[in-house]
């Protein structure tokens, strides 16, 4: 888990000038799983690229295939929620959606992480308690996750919540 204590900056030379990016940390706190560290760098680089003022409250992040329906199936739309404390960032929840139902199907939520209400759960099983099927489960959803990201399946919004 990899936990920085400080939003850092770097430089980047962007037509022959240099420009400033924030890197931001995100930080766990109710729940704690295995979140790689590539995992937080294509977040952190999302959230960078974002003008994220000082009285923004939180970040959503939605990943949605277009190609995703009911009908013939695809990669589950993914909401990503981010909580600002004290001028940190916290994960919120990751929901992975998928359609339910069959004589009129629904999008509902198959697989949530929820950091602020310290729960996993999965619809076949419900509420899942035990830490190492908690990580075993958020290991499988990442690696998933980021191979689909690295196949550029997603279209990537992001929303910010203010005041």
């Amino acid at each position: 888990v990899i936990q920085p204590e400080i939003t850092t900056h770097r430089y980047l030379l962007s037509k022959g000038k240099f420009i400033m990016q924030t890197q931001y940390a995100l930080k766990q706190a109710g729940l704690t799983l295995p979140v790689t560290k590539e995992f937080q760098q294509h977040i952190t680089t999302l959230l960078a690229n974002q003008v994220l003022q000082k009285i923004t409250e939180a970040v959503v992040i939605n990943f949605r295939d277009p190609d995703y329906s009911a009908e013939s199936g695809g990669f589950h739309p993914v909401e990503i929620r981010f909580i600002r404390k004290n001028n940190e960032w916290y994960f919120d929840y990751v929901t992975d959606f998928s359609y339910m139902g069959r004589v009129y199907p629904e999008l509902e939520k198959e697989i949530d992480f929820c950091w602020s209400g310290n729960y996993v759960f999965h619809y076949l099983i419900g509420d899942i308690s035990l830490a190492a099927e908690r990580n075993e489960l958020w290991s499988l959803w990442e690696r998933n996750f980021m191979e689909y990201l690295s196949m550029g399946i997603y279209r990537v919004t992001v929303t910010v919540e203010s005041c």
